[in-house]
């Protein structure tokens, strides 16, 4: 926890700090003050993020040291040299350590299998995306993870009730939704009551803002909905039709793990189609890895080159505070070092965004192949 940092961690408790203040509109603040502000990206979560966060950055606040709101509003070349950067680390992942150890518990709960739960504890690939990155979506993905153990006990209205507050604080979770309506066939009807519940966080904390242009200016500002959109061919999207045709499959299979087959599919294709942030393979990662625990030898192999593949493809970002940048609160001068990326440029002819790109391609050619073997057997 303390060791670690991505300016993402800065940026939202940036805005969030602001609730404290007595701002209650984090759309208009940021709109009329922009130009006064430090940082002067707009804020592009939703209003219930601003308000859960806010309320977390308070009940923390006692925890902080003296000089992290000074930290917190310097955003100059001395930013990265505080003193004090391993503690605000340490005290600003304490939410994340809550939220992760919860999660162990819940996938505990709904496989009864003590190697997924240390398996979950102890991975690599968890461990990087909460503690390292420490971006907030394990605070979603665990939400969607209990909605998916309600519906496994027939409790339909605190499933969609729960998978709602996710929805509310970041708007991925909605790609669950259909999954979470089908997975009973049985239960239509009694789905069909309770879905609604779904959307009431969402609808409730939106209304104050939906005639502000500035909340819309910030909520298109965020790119998972152009990113999905933006692979297509002849002008057809290709990840909403695999979708759609993942949800059909979904729909008349009868296979034990037919959930999380589907989810592990929808995770291969978004991955080879969609220009993704590393912090969102945390959506899908509490799903698929009952895959990994109960899988033959050769299965595991597949997992450890998609991943291998998928750290390659983040490390050569054209951006420091993805690879030494992140030990800054152990010596700020990591962040001079030269990366993969300037490397690749310094010393070879390639472009290392070609790397890239060649990457994702294979990412996609397995993510497909992936998906039909996995849906195949199951």
């Amino acid at each position: 926890m303390p060791f670690f940092y991505h300016p993402d961690i800065k940026s939202q408790l940036f805005h969030m700090q602001y609730l404290s203040h007595g701002v209650l509109n984090i759309y208009d603040f940021v709109d009329k003050n922009k130009s006064n502000l430090p940082y002067t990206n707009i804020y592009v979560y939703l209003p219930f993020t601003y308000y859960f966060f806010g309320s977390v950055d308070f009940i923390l606040s006692p925890l902080y040291p003296n000089d992290l709101y000074q930290w917190l509003n310097d955003w100059g070349e001395a930013q990265n040299n505080y003193p004090n950067m391993i503690f605000f680390m340490l005290v600003l992942k304490i939410p994340y350590l809550v939220f992760d150890l919860l999660t162990g518990y819940i996938l505990y709960k709904i496989y009864k299998n003590k190697k997924i739960l240390y398996f979950w504890l102890f991975n690599p690939i968890s461990i990087y995306l909460i503690y390292i990155l420490g971006n907030f979506d394990i605070i979603p993905a665990f939400l969607t993870l209990l909605s998916f153990y309600f519906i496994k006990n027939n409790k339909q209205f605190w499933s969609y009730l729960t998978i709602g507050f996710a929805i509310a604080l970041k708007m991925y979770p909605i790609m669950f939704l259909p999954f979470l309506f089908f997975y009973d066939k049985k239960n239509i009807f009694k789905n069909t009551k309770y879905a609604v519940f779904s959307l009431i966080p969402l609808i409730l904390t939106i209304l104050p803002f939906l005639k502000q242009k500035s909340f819309y200016d910030s909520f298109f500002g965020s790119g998972l909905t152009q990113k999905i959109l933006e692979y297509k061919i002849s002008g057809l999207p290709i990840f909403p039709v695999l979708f759609i045709l993942i949800l059909i499959v979904y729909y008349f299979s009868k296979s034990k793990y037919k959930f999380e087959t589907a989810i592990l599919q929808t995770f291969l294709i978004f991955i080879g189609l969609v220009n993704f942030h590393p912090q969102w393979i945390m959506w899908f990662f509490p799903f698929i890895i009952i895959f990994f625990i109960n899988s033959k030898i050769k299965n595991k192999i597949f997992f450890i080159i998609f991943f291998a593949l998928i750290f390659a493809y983040i490390i050569l970002f054209n951006d420091n505070y993805l690879t030494w940048g992140h030990l800054i609160p152990i010596d700020s001068n990591f962040i001079n070092l030269t990366s993969p990326y300037q490397l690749i440029n310094l010393k070879t002819s390639i472009n290392p965004s070609t790397i890239q790109k060649n990457i994702h391609n294979l990412l996609l050619l397995l993510g497909i192949i992936g998906s039909y073997y996995y849906g195949k057997n199951n």
